[in-house]
């Protein structure tokens, strides 16, 4: 038993920390496309970095329990409320987690900043694994039910959100990919403004602004490709997704760090974007710090879960 899916939003999906190791036999990675916001869906919880977690896009959904469960709520602060049969309407905050009696229903609507929250159940969702991930880009649909380990009363905790939410301008760092040479004045583009467009998703996102001017010669051969990668279509941007194929055939001007690829998974359509080239020394530190700053973040939140389990107990 679990949580079953009443209504399931706009794009729901189910994700942990990817498929790694597999991309040379065309096996994308996937995986959450905010790691930071499922890392403390899971700490509030106490579970590990890695466990799948429900990512939901834009629009939630609403979800009944089946069994009684310990959640955790992290990312887009999505309007979110818990519905207890006899009991007022819990109002929730995101990040937070909360509790579920048998037969509760939550109700999660949508946001207007961000576009990602991640919706994780004590110990992970139990669904299939195949290569090593849970992750899957088959999105649920009503009727569903996810399997979870039922859990105890779980106290109410609420973090502060995460800083990789988009503000007026996301300024993206990227790194020079191996079509910058062709590119005419790539510092001066790379400083312009764009806007995301309606097509979005998983895959990638194609943003307008300038139109970036190649030297002409004949196209490429499509060689490999990873989440972050920009490359350019008729002179326009388009930047790949974390659920993107293994091989591309458009120029590659560029590829987003590390670090900024949550930023960029929690990008929607009309946010306005700035890119920034920086070296790959800096990016490397870049994500050291990143990776560091997480670690922490994660460990402190995860000790407080088990401070306040050990005080119920």
């Amino acid at each position: 038993m679990g949580l079953l899916v009443l209504k399931p939003g706009h794009f729901a999906t189910i994700q942990d920390q990817g498929r790694a190791g597999h991309r040379e036999w065309g096996v994308p990675s996937a995986g959450a496309f905010d790691l930071g916001s499922l890392a403390i869906a899971n700490g509030l919880l106490g579970n590990e970095p890695k466990d799948a977690a429900l990512e939901l896009t834009l629009l939630g959904g609403v979800y009944e329990a089946k069994v009684p469960l310990a959640l955790a709520l992290a990312g887009a602060p999505m309007s979110a409320s818990l519905n207890r049969p006899g009991h007022a309407k819990l109002e929730l905050r995101i990040p937070q987690s909360f509790s579920m009696t048998t037969g509760d229903q939550l109700q999660i609507g949508g946001t207007t900043q961000g576009a990602r929250t991640y919706l994780a159940v004590r110990g992970g969702w139990r669904t299939s694994e195949i290569l090593g991930s849970r992750s899957t880009e088959s999105r649920l649909e009503a009727g569903t039910l996810l399997p979870a380990l039922s859990s105890q009363t779980l106290c109410r905790r609420i973090p502060l959100p995460p800083e990789n939410l988009p503000g007026e301008c996301s300024l993206i760092r990227v790194l020079r990919g191996p079509d910058a040479g062709r590119a005419n004045n790539l510092e001066v583009w790379a400083r312009s403004f764009f806007r995301v467009t309606p097509a979005c998703d998983r895959m990638g996102l194609r943003l307008e602004g300038p139109v970036l001017e190649l030297e002409v010669e004949r196209e490429p051969l499509s060689g490999p490709v990873t989440p972050g990668s920009v490359q350019i279509a008729g002179g326009q941007m388009l930047i790949l997704g974390v659920a993107c194929g293994t091989m591309g055939g458009y120029p590659q001007v560029a590829n987003v760090i590390s670090s900024d690829l949550g930023r960029l998974g929690q990008l929607r359509q009309g946010d306005k974007v700035q890119l920034q080239l920086i070296e790959m020394e800096e990016a490397r530190a870049i994500d050291l710090q990143t990776r560091l700053e997480r670690r922490a973040m994660f460990r402190r939140i995860a000790l407080l879960v088990q401070d306040l389990d050990v005080a119920k107990s």
